[in-house]
């Protein structure tokens, strides 16, 4: 069955009111304005106060400022485009919008809490939920979630049913390839569905690359993959995941488990040591721990260097802004493994939007209306699925279609439940994923560990690391 399931449906609520509501609710806002203006003459101190403060706050069309916190890094034009639109429409808020990549979200996280906290924040996992729990707003109420797909919101919600964040999107991940330039190898781009396939086609592209017989059409093309083993989510998290699969039917089980059994490693190293030998750096691994994100992205798939990274749809943007001729030419391929993950991609939610519950009422109210918005109405759904262009986690969409081919190829796998759990790292012990596993790939793609250690070691870490956070 596929993970979720995909359903057409009427937008939650029509866009305008009538006068008479509109009246209405002005007067409520101005008596409760007046009714807090005599009671207090001071602002208490809170999530989104400190560069987010609001005048007198949004009622009756008065201002009100609140800031986004989120790691999704290559969604920022779609997200600036989404904020433009909604000031427009609602000129008394002003949002501001912060971005840090990934690597660095969690700490930068933190670090934000205590010095300037924002209104609304981006979380990823369990982890996140222990840490914050005791600031995030109830979003139970929240007219969006009704039409929250099954199982997107489980991560975050609580045994009382309260529901303590957003899903932001939908996100699948593979390897991403160039299907023009297998198929000017000669090779059958359906083929390789497989881990045997993908492996004959890309021995097939390796050879014509060797050889030259791609030279003249691809003049930069230099080797079939690249490897960022220097971003540790990478070669933690993402290739790791692999692994947990074999042992936790989902991220909460891992997060449940105070030991690893580790069943699943070798299909861990199948993967690790298929990817490294497709590079430029086949011959001397350690180097593939300095090459990162975007030398493998923006610098090699984007400009034709290489043909192929494992990433997911999120690299579609970055893609367009470099190149929109390339992102025609792109698809993506399962994160095969034989006799176990043949023809599955890695599909989940990934991201969520929570708000912060010190945060000034007004501030609040204008953060739950921008989420809204975003995912109600017809123009912000627009926004969603070709500005950001996130595969929505919600039943609300009608006909939007996806406007690259990555997130329609995951649409696609999704409906025909060619899908296995991509999050269950997301229960492993906080920085596992990257500190513990990731670390030790890095070791043994630089000769300074054997498999059998990065094995060893990340099941020990793992135990430790539970251990410290109970």
């Amino acid at each position: 069955m596929p993970l979720y399931k995909f359903h057409c449906g009427e937008t939650y609520e029509k866009k305008g009111t009538t006068r008479e509501k509109e009246r209405k609710e002005k007067m409520k806002k101005a008596v409760a304005f007046v009714m807090a203006m005599a009671t207090t003459l001071s602002l208490l101190a809170g999530c989104g106060s400190q560069g987010g403060s609001t005048e007198s706050g949004s009622a009756s069309g008065e201002k009100v400022t609140i800031t986004i916190y989120q790691s999704k890094i290559e969604a920022n034009e779609g997200y600036k485009k989404a904020i433009e639109t909604y000031q427009t429409l609602h000129p008394e808020v002003t949002i501001n919008l912060e971005a840090v990549t990934g690597n660095d979200f969690s700490a930068s996280l933190k670090a934000k809490m205590q010095s300037d906290p924002p209104t609304i924040f981006s979380v990823g996992g369990f982890q996140d939920l222990k840490d914050y729990s005791d600031i995030l707003e109830d979003l139970s109420d929240q007219p969006i979630l009704e039409h929250a797909l099954p199982g997107t919101t489980d991560m975050f919600t609580m045994e009382d049913g309260r529901v303590l964040a957003i899903p932001l999107y939908m996100e699948g991940y593979g390897f991403v390839v160039n299907r023009q330039m297998f198929e000017d190898a000669g090779v059958d781009f359906d083929s390789m569905m497989t881990y045997e396939g993908m492996k004959a086609g890309f021995d097939t592209l390796k050879a014509k690359i060797d050889s030259g017989e791609m030279k003249e059409k691809y003049p930069i093309l230099e080797a079939v993959m690249e490897y960022p083993t220097k971003e540790l989510w990478i070669a933690g998290d993402h290739d790791v995941n692999v692994a947990l699969t074999h042992d936790f039917s989902s991220a909460k089980e891992a997060y449940d488990a105070d030991t690893l059994p580790g069943t699943g490693f070798a299909d861990y190293k199948t993967m690790v040591d298929f990817q490294a030998s497709y590079t430029t750096n086949a011959d001397n691994t350690a180097n593939l721990n300095s090459v990162d994100y975007t030398t493998s992205l923006e610098g090699g798939l984007a400009i034709e260097r290489v043909a192929a990274i494992k990433q997911g749809n999120w690299v579609a943007p970055a893609v367009e802004t470099t190149d929109p001729e390339v992102l025609a030419k792109l698809d993506m391929l399962p994160y095969s493994i034989s006799g176990y993950s043949d023809g599955k991609y890695f599909v989940g939610v990934s991201g969520y939007w929570a708000i912060c519950n010190k945060a000034s009422d007004e501030q609040k109210k204008a953060a739950k209306e921008f989420i809204n918005w975003l995912y109600t109405d017809p123009e912000g759904q627009k926004i969603v699925v070709e500005n950001c262009k996130f595969i929505p986690p919600y039943d609300n969409f009608g006909d939007l279609k996806a406007t690259d081919p990555l997130a329609q190829r995951i649409m696609d796998a999704n409906s025909a439940g060619s899908t296995m759990d991509g999050w269950v790292y997301s229960g492993a012990p906080n920085t596992w994923g990257q500190q513990a596993a990731g670390v030790m790939v890095q070791k043994y793609l630089a000769g300074e560990a054997t498999w059998e250690e990065v094995t060893q070691s990340s099941i020990e870490q793992w135990a430790s690391m539970r251990t410290s956070q109970k």
